[in-house]
């Protein structure tokens, strides 16, 4: 069966010329897509500090246009513009969050802050309390946006060790 090319033997190669003539490899897909995320959201926090307005999808999808992408369709770039939103409204910095638990922090010490238990069970049985409520400290380290979903301490401070997911060298606050 001959499906490329004259002879048999030069089926493979010619394959392979094809698939890297009309192709991107992963590797450089993601590559592409990276430094194209970066630049926006690059364009998207110079507009907010030169304009001081609130994020819209029409300050990101400006953003996007003015990084001059060729060759992707509207969808792509829609998707593009979903995710730099997202990743923009989850902290505000766009930056990397190295202390989040899902990307591999973790708490190892609260040193010498106790966690506040309330007197009041969430579950009792005949009168004789079954379950206190309480946050654990990893609450803290874990994304969230609803109030009242917090590590609650007794006192006035409240002292934690984290450990962060890899070394960094803190070039802001």
């Amino acid at each position: 069966l001959m499906l490329f090319g004259d002879q048999q033997n030069d089926f493979p190669e010619s394959l392979l010329q094809w698939f890297t003539s009309n192709f991107v490899s992963k590797s450089d897909l993601q590559t592409l897509l990276r430094d194209l995320e970066l630049q926006i959201l690059k364009n998207i926090t110079l507009h907010l500090s030169v304009t001081n307005q609130k994020l819209t999808s029409e300050v990101v999808t400006n953003a996007v246009t003015n990084t001059g992408i060729s060759g992707i369709t509207e969808a792509q770039a829609q998707i593009i513009v979903n995710n730099a939103l997202k990743l923009y409204s989850q902290d505000k910095t766009g930056m990397v969050d190295f202390a989040l638990e899902s990307g591999g922090g973790s708490i190892l010490s609260t040193r010498c802050s106790e966690t506040y238990e309330t007197k009041t069970a969430l579950i009792s049985l005949f009168g004789i309390p079954l379950w206190y409520f309480s946050q654990s400290p990893r609450v803290v380290i874990q994304p969230d946006m609803y109030p009242g979903n917090c590590w609650a301490f007794k006192g006035s401070q409240g002292y934690l060790v984290v450990r962060l997911s890899m070394k960094i060298y803190p070039t802001a606050f």
